[in-house]
Protein backbone atom coordinates (compact mmCIF):
# COMPACT_ATOMS: atom_id res chain seq x y z
CA UNK A 1 0.00 0.00 0.00
CA UNK A 2 2.92 2.81 1.12
CA UNK A 3 4.64 1.87 -2.44
CA UNK A 4 0.93 2.26 -4.45
CA UNK A 5 0.52 6.00 -2.27
CA UNK A 6 4.47 7.04 -3.19
CA UNK A 7 3.89 6.18 -6.92
CA UNK A 8 1.05 8.25 -7.04
CA UNK A 9 2.70 10.79 -6.06
CA UNK A 10 5.54 10.73 -7.92
CA UNK A 11 3.32 10.76 -10.61
CA UNK A 12 1.39 13.95 -9.65
CA UNK A 13 4.63 15.68 -8.96
CA UNK A 14 5.65 14.16 -12.40
CA UNK A 15 2.07 15.59 -14.47
CA UNK A 16 2.21 18.87 -12.08
CA UNK A 17 6.41 19.39 -13.25
CA UNK A 18 5.33 18.76 -17.30
CA UNK A 19 2.26 21.06 -17.13
CA UNK A 20 4.39 23.91 -15.71
CA UNK A 21 7.06 23.19 -18.50
CA UNK A 22 4.59 22.96 -20.92
CA UNK A 23 3.12 26.23 -19.64
CA UNK A 24 6.38 27.66 -20.07
CA UNK A 25 6.89 26.87 -23.38
CA UNK A 26 3.57 28.52 -24.63
CA UNK A 27 5.13 31.54 -23.41
CA UNK A 28 6.86 34.02 -25.97
CA UNK A 29 9.52 35.14 -23.31
CA UNK A 30 10.46 31.03 -22.98
CA UNK A 31 14.16 30.63 -23.59
CA UNK A 32 13.41 27.43 -25.41
CA UNK A 33 12.43 30.25 -28.12
CA UNK A 34 15.53 31.53 -28.31
CA UNK A 35 16.88 28.09 -29.54
CA UNK A 36 17.36 27.22 -33.31
CA UNK A 37 19.13 23.82 -32.77
CA UNK A 38 17.24 20.48 -34.79
CA UNK A 39 17.63 17.27 -34.23
CA UNK A 40 20.64 14.79 -33.61
CA UNK A 41 24.51 14.40 -34.31
CA UNK A 42 25.68 10.42 -33.79
CA UNK A 43 29.34 9.80 -33.40
CA UNK A 44 30.58 6.20 -33.79
CA UNK A 45 34.64 5.57 -33.34
CA UNK A 46 34.32 1.65 -32.75
CA UNK A 47 34.85 1.83 -29.15
CA UNK A 48 31.91 4.08 -27.94
CA UNK A 49 29.52 6.05 -29.42
CA UNK A 50 29.00 9.79 -28.79
CA UNK A 51 25.36 11.69 -29.13
CA UNK A 52 24.48 15.24 -29.34
CA UNK A 53 20.91 15.75 -29.41
CA UNK A 54 18.90 19.84 -29.59
CA UNK A 55 16.02 18.15 -27.71
CA UNK A 56 18.38 17.92 -24.75
CA UNK A 57 19.47 21.99 -24.63
CA UNK A 58 15.45 22.31 -25.03
CA UNK A 59 15.11 20.53 -22.07
CA UNK A 60 17.65 22.46 -20.03
CA UNK A 61 15.87 25.56 -21.49
CA UNK A 62 12.32 24.50 -19.94
CA UNK A 63 14.37 23.41 -16.34
CA UNK A 64 15.68 27.01 -16.30
CA UNK A 65 12.42 28.34 -16.91
CA UNK A 66 10.53 26.31 -14.11
CA UNK A 67 13.20 26.66 -11.72
CA UNK A 68 12.25 31.07 -12.78
CA UNK A 69 8.34 30.04 -12.21
CA UNK A 70 8.76 28.26 -8.85
CA UNK A 71 11.61 31.10 -7.62
CA UNK A 72 9.06 33.24 -8.44
CA UNK A 73 6.19 31.89 -6.43
CA UNK A 74 8.05 31.16 -3.19
CA UNK A 75 8.97 35.14 -3.41
CA UNK A 76 5.20 36.22 -3.26
CA UNK A 77 4.71 33.50 -0.07
CA UNK A 78 7.23 35.92 1.18
CA UNK A 79 5.52 39.14 0.09
CA UNK A 80 7.90 40.07 -2.76
CA UNK A 81 6.56 40.84 -5.82
CA UNK A 82 8.09 42.02 -9.58
CA UNK A 83 5.92 45.47 -10.53
CA UNK A 84 6.63 47.95 -12.93
CA UNK A 85 5.20 50.43 -10.48
CA UNK A 86 7.80 52.88 -9.66
CA UNK A 87 6.72 52.56 -5.83
CA UNK A 88 9.01 49.67 -4.78
CA UNK A 89 12.66 49.14 -4.94
CA UNK A 90 14.41 49.60 -8.33
CA UNK A 91 16.52 46.55 -9.83
CA UNK A 92 19.95 47.35 -10.59
CA UNK A 93 19.77 44.65 -12.74
CA UNK A 94 16.61 45.37 -14.94
CA UNK A 95 14.94 48.37 -16.25
CA UNK A 96 12.24 49.46 -15.12
CA UNK A 97 11.81 46.51 -12.70
CA UNK A 98 10.95 47.20 -9.48
CA UNK A 99 10.49 45.05 -5.81
CA UNK A 100 7.24 45.62 -4.25
CA UNK A 101 5.95 44.08 -0.68
CA UNK A 102 2.32 44.16 -1.79
CA UNK A 103 0.84 42.25 -4.79
CA UNK A 104 1.04 44.41 -8.05
CA UNK A 105 -2.25 44.75 -10.15
CA UNK A 106 -3.07 43.23 -13.17
CA UNK A 107 -0.83 44.41 -16.25
CA UNK A 108 2.08 45.65 -13.51
CA UNK A 109 3.15 42.39 -12.77
CA UNK A 110 6.56 41.42 -14.41
CA UNK A 111 6.45 37.89 -16.15
CA UNK A 112 10.26 35.94 -14.23
CA UNK A 113 10.49 34.38 -17.46
CA UNK A 114 11.72 37.90 -19.19
CA UNK A 115 14.00 38.53 -16.14
CA UNK A 116 18.01 37.00 -16.33
CA UNK A 117 19.09 35.24 -12.74
CA UNK A 118 20.99 38.42 -12.10
CA UNK A 119 17.36 40.17 -11.82
CA UNK A 120 16.05 37.21 -9.40
CA UNK A 121 19.20 36.62 -7.07
CA UNK A 122 18.60 40.99 -6.59
CA UNK A 123 15.27 40.30 -5.66
CA UNK A 124 15.61 37.32 -3.58
CA UNK A 125 17.84 40.14 -1.31
CA UNK A 126 15.22 42.49 -1.32
CA UNK A 127 12.24 40.48 -0.34
CA UNK A 128 14.67 40.54 3.34
CA UNK A 129 13.74 44.45 3.34
CA UNK A 130 11.91 46.06 5.39
CA UNK A 131 8.99 48.50 3.73
CA UNK A 132 8.18 51.83 5.39
CA UNK A 133 4.64 51.65 3.51
CA UNK A 134 2.07 51.08 5.78
CA UNK A 135 0.00 49.28 3.10
CA UNK A 136 2.92 46.49 2.74
CA UNK A 137 1.40 45.21 6.36
CA UNK A 138 -2.23 45.22 5.06
CA UNK A 139 -3.07 48.74 6.61
CA UNK A 140 -5.20 50.90 4.07
CA UNK A 141 -2.44 53.51 2.21
CA UNK A 142 -1.66 56.53 3.72
CA UNK A 143 -2.30 55.57 7.48
CA UNK A 144 -0.66 57.24 10.39
CA UNK A 145 0.64 55.49 13.04
CA UNK A 146 1.39 56.44 16.04
CA UNK A 147 2.77 55.10 19.60
CA UNK A 148 1.14 55.77 22.56
CA UNK A 149 2.64 56.82 26.28
CA UNK A 150 2.87 52.99 27.17
CA UNK A 151 4.40 52.01 23.82
CA UNK A 152 1.66 50.75 21.80
CA UNK A 153 1.35 51.10 18.01
CA UNK A 154 -2.23 53.00 17.22
CA UNK A 155 -3.50 54.15 14.15
CA UNK A 156 -5.46 56.90 15.78
CA UNK A 157 -4.10 60.15 17.48
CA UNK A 158 -4.94 59.20 20.60
CA UNK A 159 -3.94 61.94 23.78
CA UNK A 160 -0.21 61.70 24.79
CA UNK A 161 0.81 59.42 21.66
CA UNK A 162 3.45 60.55 19.32
CA UNK A 163 3.60 60.44 15.27
CA UNK A 164 6.09 57.56 14.30
CA UNK A 165 7.07 56.17 11.18
CA UNK A 166 8.19 52.31 10.06
CA UNK A 167 11.47 51.15 10.85
CA UNK A 168 14.11 48.71 10.81
CA UNK A 169 14.56 47.05 13.79
CA UNK A 170 17.45 46.73 15.79
CA UNK A 171 19.52 44.38 18.06
CA UNK A 172 19.06 46.77 20.72
CA UNK A 173 15.03 47.38 19.99
CA UNK A 174 14.24 43.63 20.31
CA UNK A 175 13.46 41.41 23.45
CA UNK A 176 16.39 39.82 24.46
CA UNK A 177 16.35 36.47 23.32
CA UNK A 178 13.89 37.34 19.86
CA UNK A 179 15.44 36.66 16.39
CA UNK A 180 14.99 38.30 12.82
CA UNK A 181 15.85 38.87 9.72
CA UNK A 182 15.98 42.55 9.15
CA UNK A 183 17.77 43.57 5.92
CA UNK A 184 19.00 40.30 5.16
CA UNK A 185 20.86 40.28 8.23
CA UNK A 186 19.94 37.84 11.08
CA UNK A 187 19.67 40.08 14.73
CA UNK A 188 19.42 39.01 18.19
CA UNK A 189 17.86 40.82 20.35
CA UNK A 190 19.60 42.31 23.31
CA UNK A 191 16.37 44.04 25.00
CA UNK A 192 18.29 47.22 25.40
CA UNK A 193 15.54 49.59 25.04
CA UNK A 194 13.94 47.59 28.14
CA UNK A 195 17.28 48.37 30.32
CA UNK A 196 16.72 51.53 29.21
CA UNK A 197 13.60 52.08 30.18
CA UNK A 198 14.68 51.43 33.54
CA UNK A 199 17.06 53.66 33.59
CA UNK A 200 14.84 57.21 32.75
CA UNK A 201 13.91 59.53 35.44
CA UNK A 202 10.28 60.45 35.40
CA UNK A 203 10.86 63.89 34.18
CA UNK A 204 11.85 62.46 30.72
CA UNK A 205 16.03 62.72 31.54
CA UNK A 206 17.96 59.95 31.74
CA UNK A 207 20.42 59.67 34.98
CA UNK A 208 22.45 57.00 36.19
CA UNK A 209 20.51 54.48 38.79
CA UNK A 210 22.37 54.72 42.46
CA UNK A 211 20.64 51.36 43.66
CA UNK A 212 19.04 47.91 43.42
CA UNK A 213 17.98 45.35 45.57
CA UNK A 214 16.79 41.61 44.47
CA UNK A 215 12.55 41.80 45.41
CA UNK A 216 12.43 38.11 44.19
CA UNK A 217 11.71 37.18 48.43
CA UNK A 218 10.45 40.66 49.30
CA UNK A 219 12.55 43.72 49.46
CA UNK A 220 11.30 45.90 52.95
CA UNK A 221 12.12 49.67 52.05
CA UNK A 222 14.53 51.19 54.83
CA UNK A 223 13.45 54.97 53.18
CA UNK A 224 10.59 56.61 51.92
CA UNK A 225 10.46 55.62 48.22
CA UNK A 226 9.05 58.78 45.81
CA UNK A 227 9.55 57.07 42.50
CA UNK A 228 11.24 53.47 41.49
CA UNK A 229 11.30 50.83 38.70
CA UNK A 230 10.87 47.65 39.27
CA UNK A 231 11.79 44.68 36.67
CA UNK A 232 10.48 41.64 36.92
CA UNK A 233 10.50 38.03 34.72
CA UNK A 234 9.80 34.53 34.68
CA UNK A 235 10.60 31.61 32.11
CA UNK A 236 9.52 27.91 31.68
CA UNK A 237 10.17 25.31 28.51
CA UNK A 238 6.87 23.64 28.64
CA UNK A 239 6.52 24.31 24.75
CA UNK A 240 5.81 27.53 22.80
CA UNK A 241 2.96 30.22 24.37
CA UNK A 242 2.90 28.26 27.71
CA UNK A 243 3.96 29.96 31.19
CA UNK A 244 2.09 32.30 33.14
CA UNK A 245 2.91 36.24 33.64
CA UNK A 246 5.66 37.16 36.71
CA UNK A 247 3.65 38.47 39.62
CA UNK A 248 4.97 41.78 41.23
CA UNK A 249 3.55 43.47 44.65
CA UNK A 250 3.29 46.02 47.09
CA UNK A 251 2.68 45.57 50.76
CA UNK A 252 2.19 48.51 53.10
CA UNK A 253 1.44 51.70 50.51
CA UNK A 254 2.55 53.43 48.14
CA UNK A 255 1.61 52.87 44.33
CA UNK A 256 2.47 51.40 41.07
CA UNK A 257 1.62 50.76 37.48
CA UNK A 258 3.10 48.31 34.80
CA UNK A 259 4.50 50.28 31.94
CA UNK A 260 5.75 47.54 29.93
CA UNK A 261 4.88 43.96 29.17
CA UNK A 262 6.19 41.33 27.09
CA UNK A 263 6.33 37.67 26.19
CA UNK A 264 8.28 36.20 24.26
CA UNK A 265 9.43 32.53 23.07
CA UNK A 266 13.08 31.75 22.03
CA UNK A 267 15.90 28.97 22.49
CA UNK A 268 13.23 26.64 23.76
CA UNK A 269 12.57 29.03 26.78
CA UNK A 270 9.25 30.77 27.25
CA UNK A 271 10.11 34.56 28.72
CA UNK A 272 7.79 37.22 29.99
CA UNK A 273 8.82 40.36 31.72
CA UNK A 274 7.33 43.34 32.81
CA UNK A 275 8.48 46.71 33.74
CA UNK A 276 6.46 48.93 37.03
CA UNK A 277 6.68 52.01 37.68
CA UNK A 278 6.70 52.55 41.60
CA UNK A 279 5.30 56.15 43.56
CA UNK A 280 4.92 57.46 46.91
CA UNK A 281 6.04 54.09 48.50
CA UNK A 282 6.85 54.69 52.45
CA UNK A 283 9.52 53.39 54.33
CA UNK A 284 8.74 49.35 55.75
CA UNK A 285 6.38 48.93 52.52
CA UNK A 286 7.58 44.80 51.54
CA UNK A 287 8.03 44.99 47.35
CA UNK A 288 8.10 41.03 46.03
CA UNK A 289 8.28 40.34 41.76
CA UNK A 290 9.44 36.94 40.46
CA UNK A 291 12.98 37.60 39.64
CA UNK A 292 12.77 40.67 40.31
CA UNK A 293 15.01 43.79 40.57
CA UNK A 294 13.90 47.25 41.84
CA UNK A 295 16.23 49.95 40.30
CA UNK A 296 15.44 53.49 42.74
Amino acid sequence: MKKKIVSIIMTLTLAVSVGMVAAAAENPAATRNELHSEGAICYDNGEGGVVLDAEDLYMLADQLDLFKVRVSKQLGIMQTYLSRSDTGIPLTSADNVYAVHKKPSAGEEIDPLTLDFASILETIAVSQSIPQDPAAYGLPSGTKLYKTPEGQLVKENAEGAEPISIQAASADNLSAGAAAWVNGRLLLGTGADIADAATKKPDGGIGVIPQKAGISKGYTLPEDLPSAYAFVCITCNEGNHAGSDPVFEIKGGGHYEKILSERYYANGYNARVALYYITNAPKGAVIKGSNGKLFY
